[in-house]
Formats: structure tokens, sequence, C-alpha cells
């Protein structure tokens, strides 16, 4: 039986999103059940083993939309690598992948560099999104909205992309639910996340040596952007006071790049900077522990916390949105509004126990539920 055809539309590698790397995991998956074509913007997708299988056109080429069966787009946030996907979706509408509910970074993005931003804001959200933007502008001394973080939640922008869709893909109850709500009439599928490609290594000592640290001292880590809204202060101050009440020592590890916390670094809490992907696992392997805290939320999930679980490091999440619905077995919750105090103290109650449980049930879970291949079954019965 032949294939239906389908255009999977999304960056890829060498675009350093987070997007690039699940898509690379997805469509072996959907490789399964469709004969794909990819749509990219004006580059070289670096992956060779892509480029072999799978044909490859940039946007604005001569296509003809009419003779494939389905358009899936992979949005993301950054207007760098998912504006041309706006542009698309607007003439040839599909099904989308949404990763945030709010595109309030792609919108502004895209929108400003044709010189239409606050003609679309008025167009979408009318006075009240006007005024959002007048206050915001009037106390904060910079005329960039990309770097108005504070009322990205306020305004979520993604109404152009959701109605243009035919049906849209999510991987929380949370999101799905938000979109019902605002969305009449919207035909959606919740997926478990892609578990994308993980390397493990004996060598439990990278960070380690990298940064100095004694081979037999814990390693705490966090992985991604440090930034306000992955908790970093807040992880800082918990192991500071952890380090104050204890003779054994621990290190937070931050495996990324970022300055928010740079006035708390000392010989306890570090940040490696960008490190390549092969360093990447090298490094989630010489943690104990993995922190992936989140608030605010913005309704994403996490591709690497995904990897952290199937690699076998015990994490710590934020029991909001799409991180409360994994199951409780398989990591360790903390509550939304976690002081200082609450942290240091779950943070040694985690360090005295025996995790092998659940990593045992993190594993499973990663096994059972987020294979590339089961995920993509998901979609194509979406689709048919």
């Amino acid at each position: 039986m032949e294939k239906p055809s389908l255009l999977y539309v999304s960056p890829f590698w060498p675009k350093k999103s987070g997007i690039s790397e699940y898509s690379e995991a997805l469509i072996s998956g959907l490789a399964v059940y469709f004969e794909i074509t990819l749509v990219i913007d004006n580059y070289k997708i670096e992956n060779n083993e892509v480029n072999k299988k799978y044909r490859v056109i940039q946007y604005n080429k001569e296509i003809k939309y009419d003779e494939y069966n389905y358009i899936i787009y992979n949005f993301g946030n950054n207007p760098e690598y998912h504006g041309y996907m706006y542009d698309m979706i607007q003439k040839y509408p599909g099904y989308v992948i949404l990763h945030d509910y709010i595109l309030y970074y792609l919108f502004v993005g895209y929108y400003a560099n044709k010189n239409m931003l606050f003609q679309k804001i008025y167009e979408i959200e009318g006075c009240y999104g006007i005024q959002i933007v007048k206050n915001s502008l009037k106390n904060y001394d910079n005329n960039d909205l990309l770097r108005h973080k504070q009322i990205a939640s306020l305004l979520p922008m993604n109404k152009e992309v959701i109605e243009k869709a035919k049906g849209v893909i999510v991987h929380s109850e949370y999101t799905n639910n938000i979109i019902k709500k605002n969305y009449s009439g919207i035909n959606t599928l919740v997926i478990h996340l892609v578990k994308c490609e993980t390397e493990n290594f004996d060598d439990k000592l990278f960070l380690h040596n990298k940064l100095g640290i004694g081979k037999n001292e814990k390693i705490i880590g966090s992985v991604g952007f440090i930034a306000e809204t992955k908790q970093n202060e807040l992880a800082c101050l918990a192991i500071k006071k952890y380090n104050d009440t204890h003779n054994e020592k621990i290190h937070y590890v931050m495996i990324g790049e970022g300055n928010y916390v740079d006035y708390l670094l000392d010989d306890y809490i570090h940040k490696t900077g960008f490190i390549n992907n092969k360093d990447f696992f090298k490094a989630i392997n010489s943690c104990s522990i993995i922190l992936n805290l989140r608030y605010p939320y913005n309704g994403e999930s996490s591709a690497t916390l995904i990897q952290c679980m199937d690699i076998g490091i015990p994490c710590v999440v934020t029991n909001i949105g799409w991180f409360s619905e994994i199951p409780n077995n398989s990591v360790i919750k903390v509550p939304v509004k976690i002081s200082i105090d609450e942290l240091c103290d779950k943070l040694d109650e985690i360090i005295q126990s025996n995790l092998d449980v659940l990593v045992y049930n993190a594993k499973k879970y990663v096994k059972d539920f987020c294979i590339p291949e089961k995920v993509a079954k998901s979609i194509y019965d979406f689709l048919l």
C-alpha cells in the first residue's frame, strides 16, 4: 500500500533549537507511515543521514503544495528559525505541532521585520493589546518588544497560527484545555513528547574534571538556558543554604548559557556555558540529580527532561502543566511556589533516598510512551 505524502515544515540542525533535534527524532517515526518531504528555510541541513533519506526543499522554491496529502508544521517561538513557517501557514494551512501555547516571540519578531507589528497587535488584540504594550514600553527602557518578556503571557499571539490549523497537536492536557477553551471547534490531539537521541557514558566525571570538582562530590544539575523561568536563582540559593548547614557539600552546575545568576557563582555554584551535543550528554551523566523547575510557566514541555529520564538520572520537576502529567512514580515533584528552605529540605531528603525504583520507572515511561514510532502512529491516526 502506498504511503500518503507529507510536507514536514520545521527547522533542523545546524539551527540551534530544541525543535531541530525533536524533528530529527519525530520524522524517523513518521517515515514508517508517510512519504516525507522536508521544507526548510535558506540553509543546508547538517545531518547527512537526513539529507540522504528525505527529499529536502527550501521554502519559496517551486513547491506544488496540492500534490501532498498532508502538511505538518512543527512550531516553536524563535522568529529567526520559524518566521518562514509563519509565512507559509497563512497561505497553506496544515496540522500544527505546538510546543508552547504562547507564540508571542514568533509573532513579534515576524511582524517587526515587516514593519507591521503595532498594526497587527491592534488587529488581533485591539485597544487592550496596544495598552499592554504602551504600559510596558513606558516602564521598561527598551523599545525591542522581544525583550518585554513580562507581557508574553498577556499576549499569547497564537491566533493566526491556530485559526489556520487543520488540527493542533500538543503535549499536555494543560495546553489542550486552554486551546479548547479559547478556540471552539478546533481538532486537537495530545501526544507524548518524543525521545530524542541520547548517549550514556561510563565516564561519570566529565563535569568534575571540567570544573575542578572532587570525584566523590555530588553534582545537582540543570539544563538549558539560564533564566528566571527555570528558577535557577531559587536553586542556587537553596544549595547555598544546604551547604551552609551540611559538612558534606554539594555542587550545582547549570549546563547552559545565560548570565541571569552570575552574581551567585562561587566554589559550589557553576555554569558551563554552551557545550556541544556530545559534551552535553557527558555533563548530564556526571549529575546525581537533575532539577527541571519552571515558574512562571508558559505551557512548555521539556525534551531534555525525557532524555535525562531515559539516561537514568533522577529528575526533580515543578508540579505544573505538562510536568505535572508525568507519572508520580517517574519524577520527583515539588510545589509551584516552593521556598528556598523547602527546596533545601527536599534536596536533603532526596540525597539520602534510594532512587533506584524511580529511575527504573522513568526509563520504563520513556520506553513505553516516548519512542518516535509510537508517537508517530498517534499522529498518523489523527490525520487519517
